[in-house]
């Protein structure tokens, strides 16, 4: 993988995210690109880079504004996208690695996994196990119901990010992709 490519899509994403969060804002939700860049990665790169690379995306996540007033979590997002990239890397050979569809799908399916994590660590957060204060205004089920319905708009948005990603697919280095993992 190209990982001068993958660092310009995610800074590209990750400005258009930011700075049109609230034009593409639908329902009080907006998609996340990072989301369907990391399922395009794990679709697409070799195993070995997948989980690196939902790492750094998961980093990114974490350091946009998020539910804590006054500052950022670094971690939650990241370990969400982590196994994110476990569950990515368990269902891509049973797709159309290829297949715009089944990129929308997986962005759904992964981004499942990925939100749960995410609500699980910040909810834990606020228990009396962990030092640190509850977040104001954190309501675990209205977190699940926001972000499921956020997936949605995502796995839409998929779509046609997929094919712009897919259509660029040689400058990722993806071409050489059969001959450098085994099949058993």
């Amino acid at each position: 993988m190209n990982w001068l490519i993958f660092i310009i899509a995610a800074y590209v994403l990750l400005a258009l995210e930011s700075g049109l969060r609230l034009l593409l804002q639908v329902w009080g939700v907006s998609p996340s690109l990072l989301l369907v860049l990391a399922v395009y990665v794990g679709l697409m790169a070799p195993s070995a880079v997948v989980p690196w690379a939902f790492l750094i995306l998961g980093l990114l996540t974490d350091l946009q504004p998020g539910p804590v007033r006054d500052g950022t979590v670094i971690g939650p997002a990241a370990l969400g996208y982590l196994a994110g990239a476990y569950v990515v890397l368990q269902l891509r050979g049973m797709v159309f690695r290829e297949s715009v569809l089944a990129l929308a799908v997986l962005v759904l399916v992964v981004g499942i996994f990925v939100q749960l994590v995410y609500v699980a660590l910040l909810t834990a957060r606020g228990m009396g196990m962990l030092t640190a204060e509850p977040i104001v205004g954190w309501s675990t089920p209205d977190q699940l119901a926001h972000r499921f319905v956020m997936l949605l708009y995502t796995a839409v948005a998929a779509v046609p990010l997929g094919f712009v990603l897919f259509r660029t697919a040689g400058a990722w280095g993806f071409a050489n992709r059969a001959r450098t993992e085994r099949h058993f």
